[in-house]
C-alpha cells in the first residue's frame, strides 16, 4: 500500500516498494532508487525490501524498512515542515552505517557540496566522492576545506544533513551508478574508553531535510533557513579594493625589509589596495604571538608606515604550536591544546610544516587566553587583524580529546565562529556549516596552473560552488596561485587570472604582475582599478546578502532558472544581477564563444547590444580584454 504526506510546498510519496517520490507542482522534482536506503555492514550494503508496519503518529509517517539480513531493519521517519519534509533515518544498536541513495536523473543538473580539488560545475558533470564528509586539507578524494552538507538540483529540490553525532560521507555516480549517495555512521565510543569498559552504541541516525522551490534559486531560498545566513559583513573596503598578501613572492623568507619594499612598489605602480597581508614566517615561532626581531627588528614603525601608504595590516596566524617553544610548554600547561586520549599531554598533529600541538579551540579558557594574545600584538603593533588559516577536521585526529568533544568536523565552526566575533579584518580557510558568519571565506591554495584540477578555471567554478551553498563573501586565492614546487605562472595566466578575479567580490594579489612585464603590469593595474570602480556596487550586493542571502557570485541560471545552457554553464558566472563575466580560461585563447540568457545585455568593449538567449560565437578577447556585459534597464 502506497502511503502520501502532503505539506505547504509539496507532496511525497512512499511507493509499496519503499520508493520515495517528491513532487512539487504536478512534476517530480526528487526521486530515491527503488531500494532507497541501505544498511552498511563492515564494507557490506544490505539494501532495503518493501516497508512493513507503517504507523501514523501526528503529521509524522514511520515505517520499518526490512533488509535482505533478516535481522537488521532500518526505521523511516517521515514529517512535513514548512520547508518541504524531514526524513529520519534510523538503524539499530550496533550497525556501524546506513545510506540513503537518489536518483541523480530526476531534477538534473545538480550542484553543492562545496569545495573539491577537481571542482565540477555542475557536482553531476563528473563521479565524485567525499568520505568522510567534513572539511579537510585536501583529501585524496579530492575533498577540501570549506564542505557543506548541501545538495541541490534544478528541479527545485534541496537535501541537507542535518548535525549529528556520527561521521559522514557521500558519492556521487559511484561507478556509474547515477545516484547520490549519502551514508551516517553510528557514533563513535568515547576517547579514552577502555576495551571491556561497558559502552552501548546508540546506532547510526541520518536526518534529511528536504527543501522545496520551483527551480534552483528556489530551492536556494528554500534552503537558506537551514544552513543559516550571515547577518554582518568584512569592512566595504575588503571589497572595494585588492588585498595583498606576501606569501606567494616571499613565501617563508619575509622580512621587514622585504614587506615595506613590496608595500612601496604596489604605491608606486599605482595599484589600489587595501589589506597587506604578512605571511609565514613573521613569527618567533608557531604559536607564538611575538615578531621574530632578527627579521623584524622594529614591527611598530613598519605598521606605521604601511599604514601611511594606505594598508591596513594583517598577520597570518595558524592553530599549531611549535614543540620547542616556550608558547607551546604554556598552552600544555595551561590544558589548551588537543589532547591525546592515553595521557592528557598535547597530542603533536602533522601539518604542512611538520609536527605541532594544535590550539583547542572548543575550549572556552583556551579561546580567551588566544584572544589576548592577539589583542596583544594589536596593542603593541597598531596590527589591523588577522589573516587564519587551517582549523579543518583532519587536524582533530580521530581518537584526540577536545574540551567539547563530538565531531571533529564541529573543530572548523568553532574556530570561524570565534574569529567572526572578533576580527573585522580577517579571513578563514575552512567551513562546517559556517553560512551564518559575516567572514571572508578564502578557497583553498591555488595551483598555478590553467585547469579545473585547482587551477584558473577552479577559482570560478569553486566561487559557483560556495555562493550556492550560502557562503556569499568568498575571497579567491591569489592571482597567479601560489608557485609551488616551482610551478610558475607564466604572464598571460597572471593577465587572465586578474581579469577573472576583478569580477569576483574581492581580489587577492600575492606574485607582483609588474615582474611579467609592461603589457602584464598595465593589464592587472587596469582591472584592478576596473574593480575598485565596482566598489559602489559591491556595497550593493552586501547589502542584498545582508537582507535575503542573495549569492554575489551567480551561475547563469540565477537569471534563467529554466534554460538548459545557463544552467551547465561552467566558463562564465555573473556578479549580482547587473554583469556578466566570460573569463578566458585556455592558454593561447584570443576569443571565445559568449552565452547570454535572457535579456538585453551591453558589450563593455564594444558598447553593441544583445538580446538573449542567444549565443554570441567568437567573442574577440585579446590578452588585454575579459569579454564582459552589463545588463540594460
Amino acid at each position: 500500500m502506497a502511503h502520501t504526506l502532503t505539506g505547504p510546498r509539496g507532496r511525497l510519496t512512499i511507493a509499496d516498494d519503499g520508493r520515495l517520490t517528491i513532487e512539487r507542482g504536478g512534476r517530480i522534482v526528487l526521486r530515491s532508487a527503488t531500494s532507497p536506503a541501505f544498511a552498511a555492514l563492515f564494507g557490506v550494503e544490505l539494501a532495503t525490501l518493501a516497508p512493513e508496519q507503517a504507523r501514523r503518529e501526528g503529521e509524522a509517517l514511520v515505517l520499518r524498512y526490512p533488509t535482505t539480513d533478516p535481522g537488521v531493519a532500518l526505521s523511516l521517519e517521515a514529517r512535513p515542515t514548512g520547508a518541504g519534509f524531514r526524513l529520519r533515518w534510523s538503524g539499530p544498536p550496533r550497525l556501524p552505517a546506513l545510506g540513503v541513495r537518489w536518483e541523480l536523473g530526476v531534477g538534473r543538473p545538480w550542484y553543492g557540496q562545496g569545495e573539491r580539488a577537481v571542482q565540477p560545475w555542475p557536482l553531476d558533470r563528473l563521479p565524485n566522492e567525499s568520505d568522510p564528509l567534513e572539511p579537510i586539507d585536501f583529501a585524496r578524494d579530492g575533498t577540501l576545506n570549506i564542505t557543506a552538507p548541501l545538495w541541490l538540483n534544478a528541479a527545485g529540490a534541496a537535501l541537507h544533513i542535518a548535525e549529528g553525532e556520527g561521521e559522514l560521507a557521500a558519492s556521487l555516480d559511484r561507478g556509474g551508478d547515477g545516484l547520490l549517495r549519502l551514508v551516517a555512521r553510528e557514533a563513535p565510543a568515547p576517547p579514552g574508553l577502555a576495551f571491556d569498559e561497558p559502552y552501548a552504541p546508540p546506532g547510526p541516525v541520518l536526518e534529511l531535510d528536504l527543501a522545496l522551490g520551483d527551480d534552483l534559486p528556489g530551492a536556494y531560498a528554500a534552503a537558506l533557513p537551514l544552513v543559516g545566513r550571515p547577518t554582518s559583513a568584512p569592512p566595504a573596503e575588503l571589497f572595494a579594493r585588492p588585498i595583498w598578501t606576501t606569501w606567494a613572492h616571499y613565501k617563508m623568507h619575509i622580512t621587514q625589509v622585504g614587506v615595506e619594499e613590496f608595500a612601496r612598489t604596489i604605491v608606486e605602480r599605482g595599484y589600489p589596495r587595501s589589506v597587506l597581508e604578512i605571511d609565514d614566517r613573521w613569527q618567533r615561532a608557531y604559536g607564538a604571538a611575538a615578531f621574530d626581531q632578527g627579521k623584524f627588528p622594529d614591527p611598530g614603525a613598519m605598521v606605521a608606515r604601511l599604514h601611511d601608504l594606505g594598508f591596513k595590516v594583517t598577520l597570518w596566524t595558524p592553530t599549531f604550536f611549535d614543540p620547542g617553544d616556550p608558547a607551546f610548554a604554556e598552552a600544555a600547561r595551561r590544558g589548551y591544546l588537543v589532547r591525546h586520549p592515553a595521557d592528557g599531554s598535547p597530542y603533536l598533529v602533522r601539518w604542512w610544516q611538520g609536527y605541532g600541538g594544535n590550539l583547542d579551540i572548543t575550549n572556552p579558557e583556551a579561546r580567551a587566553w588566544w584572544l589576548e594574545q592577539l589583542r596583544a600584538l594589536q596593542r603593541d603593533y597598531g596590527v589591523d587583524g588577522f589573516k587564519f588559516d587551517a582549523g579543518e577536521a583532519n587536524f582533530v585526529p580521530a581518537d584526540a580529546r577536545t574540551y567539547a568533544g563530538g565531531p571533529r568536523r564541529r573543530y572548523a565552526d568553532a574556530y570561524v565562529a570565534w574569529v567572526a566575533e572578533h576580527f573585522a579584518y580577517s579571513e578563514v580557510r575552512c567551513g562546517w556549516r559556517g553560512q551564518r558568519h559575516g567572514v571572508l571565506f578564502r578557497e583553498w591554495d591555488k595551483w598555478s596552473r590553467w585547469g579545473l584540477d585547482n587551477g584558473l578555471h577552479s577559482v570560478l567554478t569553486q566561487a559557483l560552488a560556495l555562493g550556492v551553498v550560502g557562503y556569499p563573501f568568498v575571497l579567491p586565492d591569489m592571482i597567479g596561485g601560489n608557485a609551488y614546487s616551482q610551478e610558475l605562472p607564466d604572464g598571460e595566466l597572471m593577465a587572465r587570472w586578474t581579469q577573472l578575479a576583478a569580477l569576483m567580490p574581492t581580489m587577492q594579489f600575492g606574485i607582483p604582475p609588474w615582474g611579467y612585464g609592461d603589457e602584464v603590469d598595465a593589464i592587472c593595474r587596469r582591472y584592478a582599478l576596473l574593480h575598485e570602480g565596482l566598489g559602489p556596487y559591491l556595497a550593493e550586493l552586501v547589502g542584498e546578502v545582508l537582507r535575503d542571502g542573495a549569492p554575489m557570485v551567480r551561475p547563469l541560471a540565477w537569471a534563467a532558472p529554466g534554460d538548459a545552457a545557463a544552467l551547465t554553464s561552467d566558463d562564465q558566472f555573473m556578479l549580482g544581477g547587473r554583469f556578466i563575466a566570460a573569463p578566458v580560461l585556455l592558454p593561447g585563447q584570443r576569443s571565445r564563444d559568449v552565452y547570454l540568457p535572457a535579456g538585453c545585455w551591453r558589450d563593455s568593449l564594444s558598447g553593441e547590444e544583445h538580446e538573449g538567449p542567444r549565443l554570441l560565437p567568437a567573442v574577440p578577447a585579446p590578452l588585454e580584454h575579459m569579454p564582459l556585459y552589463e545588463r540594460v534597464a
